[in-house]
């Protein structure tokens, strides 16, 4: 029917399924295009958007050329050219765990944990925004924020987030899909802000014993149930996993 909204959707992984399938379901909504990629080997979730029902795009450049009022991206891994974003009328979103996009980049949940105590901000989050070309940047829609324990690790707080990412989608997409809404803009210009840390050894620690409280923050911001590598040190010549739970079973339980 004419009168449906024309949606594109772009993502991945268990919250970029979730949304697909809200989308699913709304009545007067039609998802005229999906771009998604088959999940890796070693991910350590199941649900995808790539096993849906739609038949998958491989590359945004596929959207260039089809008419659409509304375009979704949740855990998308490229950031999209002007050309794209600019024409739909009821714009385009992106939902980015960070409370009001205050950090951007990669390793948000562990970048929040390792922070918290300097920075006094002992919350975490998830935001709901407007895209623009940058990277986690453009007009704020809505967040919703989680408080980060002493016993939260990077696994524990990712868990929280994708909650509230959940229920911000569950709220905002149904309006979203009909009608532009007042934004905010997030702060310019914090230190915190961005990280596109590329280093190979950046959850290596050197000293266990210089700063106890900061390796156990460090130790616990790196550590993700288990799906990725922990934090290391190296003791005697050897590279040495750290953990704080002992159903990982790493060497050395601080």
């Amino acid at each position: 029917m004419d009168d449906k909204t024309k949606v594109v959707f772009l993502g991945s992984r268990p919250l970029g399924a979730f949304a697909l399938k809200l989308l699913s379901s709304m009545e007067n909504i039609e998802v005229v295009a999906c771009v998604a990629k088959k999940p890796p080997k070693e991910a350590w979730w199941d649900e995808d958007p790539y096993f849906s029902e739609y038949s998958i795009l491989d590359s945004h450049d596929s959207l260039l050329d089809i008419d659409f009022d509304f375009g979704v991206s949740i855990n998308y891994w490229q950031i999209m050219p002007p050309e794209l974003i600019n024409p739909p009328k009821l714009g385009f979103i992106n939902l980015h765990h960070a409370y009001n996009l205050s950090l951007r980049g990669r390793h948000m949940t562990a970048r929040a944990i390792l922070n918290c105590r300097e920075s006094k901000r002992w919350f975490h989050g998830t935001c709901l925004h407007y895209t623009d070309d940058g990277l986690d940047t453009g007009p704020i829609i809505a967040s919703k924020a989680c408080d980060i324990t002493e016993q939260d690790t990077g696994w524990s707080l990712f868990k929280k987030t994708e909650k509230l990412g959940e229920e911000l989608l569950a709220e905002w997409l149904p309006r979203l899909c009909y009608s532009k809404v007042p934004v905010a803009y997030p702060e310019q210009g914090h230190p915190l802000h961005l990280s596109n840390n590329n280093d190979k050894d950046y959850k290596f620690i050197k000293d266990l014993n210089e700063d106890p409280l900061f390796t156990y923050d460090f130790v616990r911001a790196y550590e993700f149930g288990g799906h990725f590598s922990p934090a290391f040190t190296i003791i005697n010549g050897k590279k040495t996993y750290l953990t704080i739970s002992k159903s990982i079973g790493a060497e050395i339980l601080l």
